[in-house]
């Protein structure tokens, strides 16, 4: 008859089990975004809203699916259509440097931003590719 109070192996291995169990209900979600190295990566979170503008970037450009802003906050999807990384950096009124990170060929992310009146520049801060074109100025109404 054991003691009371006495701790066998069994039961050590029982409470050990639980514990490692406890830890395995738990899950996360995934965006499927790409590490960020971009200057100030931007914040934002999928719940952001904003009027969405698609961007298109591949070697060495950028299209916007509109050129018409005014003052407000929109959703830019950045779709990475070319072979080499590529972000979406924005300056201007109000705006240090927000970006997208950098995606890798096919990946897609997103960068939310709020404007004012006045020009801005969104441009891909990966070094040497603004100064191959990718670089655009738009003006907010």
């Amino acid at each position: 008859m054991k003691a009371p109070g006495t701790v066998t192996a069994g039961m050590v291995f029982v409470a050990t089990i639980a514990l490692t169990l406890s830890g395995c209900g738990s899950s996360t979600k995934s965006t499927g975004t790409a590490a960020s190295t971009a200057p100030t990566p931007s914040s934002t979170s999928a719940a952001s809203a904003g009027t969405p503008v698609v961007v298109t970037e591949k070697e060495f450009s950028i299209s916007l699916s509109t050129t018409t802003f005014n003052a407000g906050t929109y959703t830019f999807t950045v779709k990475n259509e070319g072979s080499f990384p590529h972000n979406l950096t924005v300056n201007g009124p109000g705006v240090n440097a927000a970006a997208t990170q950098n995606l890798s060929g096919g990946q897609t992310g997103t960068l939310t931003v709020t404007f004012q009146r006045g020009s801005y520049e969104l441009f891909c801060s990966v070094p040497g590719h603004k100064d191959r074109g990718m670089d655009l100025t738009v003006q907010v109404n």
